[in-house]
């Protein structure tokens, strides 16, 4: 699925969190693939905060195990009417 959030995601993954798309899916791991760290957990939040506009809480992101679950997390804070930030 190749949309916008997918998109932001995508190039935060690549450009704040130095992580190669090409390693990346849907069911990769957040931690134990990824290698995520507390460090980059934070640097995610703030990137999605910028770039989206979606505030995630510290639980909300613990529970986020894979890329998937980081991605319908997005998605669930906006509504039928809600604007994504370009």
């Amino acid at each position: 699925m190749s949309d916008h959030i997918r998109a932001v995601l995508d190039s935060i993954l690549e450009e704040d969190l130095d992580l190669s798309l090409t390693e990346v899916t849907r069911t990769s791991l957040l931690i134990e693939d990824l290698g995520i760290d507390s460090v980059a957990f934070a640097i995610g939040v703030v990137a999605i905060e910028e770039r989206l506009g979606v505030q995630l809480t510290e639980r909300e992101m613990s529970e986020a195990a894979s890329v998937g679950d980081l991605e319908d997390l997005i998605r669930s804070k906006f509504s039928g009417d809600s604007e994504i930030r370009a």
